[in-house]
């Protein structure tokens, strides 16, 4: 089995764990591997394998190969919240325990919020959308993350769930939005046509 790997990291909002590099590398976590989820003891333990029909589990996705959103139930069960530093220890190839190591909300200190806030972000962006709309979406997420966030602000924004798909989705509908794009397509169209006939 080799050495026993240990690795810290911070729960997100909405339940998303990143998984250290440490650990994806001795698990060879890819994207699109589904581990099964469970509790046992005191600690929560992700395996590749389900476990026996007599425990009850849940899976967990692995969407971005970096880390995955975790069942809250189980979660919520063991008192451990958003914020909550977690120890994940890696026992063989297939499994992982992860326990809570501190009450340390490290997510709301004020220099991690505009990187909590670009990572959450990032992680929706990359994540599969029915939004039709690629090029418009990308734009909408250049314009979010490169935003200078007052810390306030970004602690409050990385509380919203599907941030980054409820921004664009909504501004896509926007009728002032919309009529705003049709007169400046038209101003542009006829500036571009006296120039032409200016050359």
């Amino acid at each position: 089995m080799g050495d026993i790997i240990t690795a810290t990291s911070v729960l997100e909002h909405e339940y998303f764990l990143a998984f250290p590099e440490v650990i994806r590398e001795k698990m060879n976590i890819q994207t699109g591997d589904r581990f099964y989820f469970y509790r046992h003891r005191k600690v929560l333990i992700l395996n590749r394998r389900r476990p026996k029909k007599s425990r009850y589990c849940s899976y967990v996705d692995f969407y971005a190969e970096h880390g995955a959103v975790l069942s809250s139930g189980f979660l919520q069960r063991m008192r451990i919240r958003p914020g909550d530093t977690l120890e994940l220890t890696v026992n063989n190839e297939d499994e992982v325990t992860i326990a809570k190591k501190s009450d340390v909300v490290h997510l709301f200190s004020p220099e991690n919020r505009r990187i909590i806030l670009t990572a959450k972000l990032k992680r929706e962006f990359e994540a599969p959308s029915r939004f039709s709309n690629h090029s418009f979406r990308e734009d909408v997420y250049n314009l979010l993350t490169l935003t200078d966030w007052s810390d306030d602000v970004a602690a409050r924004l990385i509380q919203i769930p599907n941030l980054l798909r409820e921004v664009a989705v909504t501004l896509h509908d926007d009728d002032v939005f919309s009529a705003f794009f049709e007169q400046r397509t038209i101003q542009l169209a006829l500036e571009l046509l006296e120039w032409q006939e200016g050359n």
